[in-house]
């Protein structure tokens, strides 16, 4: 049995036919893994969409809804230059793993989990050109985590996805600008 079977919640809790279907869509992909995820994810969706004709039952609503989060998700992962590693950020910032895990840890870097292998990977664009952290970041970072509720993806899109407030750009690029103060009150009013 391969180690994907045999994973928890993996293929194994999956019936015969199931299976087949998650291996069917596991070829499709590695054959065109050139392309990117985030264009996968699309194609994907597009994919269902035809599959399930023009008006989806619930089920298949339910399908077509997991399919844009996914490709919404990959255009997260993707944005700005993609993420790194704890080794790559370790070797960014001049300090060693366990230091970067351990500010992750602290809430003064921002990072999610990868689903397979439970590895942190961070977004690229919280550090500068000058390979250190980017100045106001961590400023923004602890208002928006007053909000247990909040994930790490809540947080990358904040990040991310334009406000009103910040005249409809996002609170990244005003952070760029080095307009901390107001990406701070668009934070606090976000974990609100």
């Amino acid at each position: 049995m391969s180690k994907t079977l045999a994973m928890p919640g993996g293929l194994a809790e999956l019936t015969a036919e199931e299976q087949a279907v998650v291996h069917e869509f596991a070829e499709v992909t590695r054959k065109h893994r050139r392309q990117s995820s985030a264009a996968l994810a699309h194609l994907a969706s597009l994919g269902f969409s035809l599959a399930m004709g023009a008006k989806p039952a619930g089920q298949d609503k339910f399908a077509l809804a997991v399919a844009r989060g996914w490709e919404a998700r990959q255009r997260l992962v993707e944005a700005e230059g993609g993420s790194l590693s704890s080794e790559e950020v370790a070797r960014l910032l001049r300090i060693s793993k366990t230091a970067v895990l351990k500010r992750l840890e602290a809430g003064r870097l921002l990072a999610w989990r990868e689903e397979r292998l439970q590895a942190a990977r961070f977004p690229r664009w919280q550090f500068d050109e000058h390979g250190q952290v980017l100045p106001g970041f961590t400023a923004v970072l602890d208002c928006l985590n007053q909000d247990e509720g909040l994930d790490a993806w809540a947080k990358i899109l904040f990040f991310l996805q334009t406000k009103s407030s910040l005249d409809d750009r996002r609170p990244l690029d005003w952070l760029r600008e080095g307009k901390v103060k107001e990406v701070c009150l668009a934070a606090q009013a976000y974990a609100e």
